[in-house]
């Protein structure tokens, strides 16, 4: 499995929200607790199918955030999960967290 990268490990520190809308589809994101983060990825089988992915959270509407090798934010769907049907959301963690809105 991926490590977590410091980007969000700084994102938890500093204390931001972890329930927020989005500027986009899919409008909404809820930050798994950083201590599930692995046991979330090893549960949904990420390593498995979309290998070189780290899931970090959760749309509420079937769908995981996840980190790819290359620094991009991607949602994918939780069946169905394949590196193929990743949809970019933002093409780094500081343009995704420029798309976070309303603090839930």
């Amino acid at each position: 499995m991926l490590s977590v990268p410091k980007e969000l490990l700084s994102y938890h520190a500093e204390g931001k929200p972890l329930c927020c809308d989005l500027d986009e589809n899919p409008f909404a994101c809820e930050f798994w607790p950083l201590g599930e983060i692995e046991a979330y990825n090893s549960d949904y089988e990420v390593a498995e199918y979309a290998p070189g992915f780290l899931g970090f959270g959760t749309s509420g509407g079937g769908e995981m955030f996840a980190l790819s090798v290359d620094g991009k934010v991607v949602c994918l769907p939780f069946i169905g999960m394949a590196p193929d049907v990743a949809t970019p959301i933002a093409d780094s963690w500081l343009e995704f967290e420029g798309k976070l809105r309303n603090a839930l």
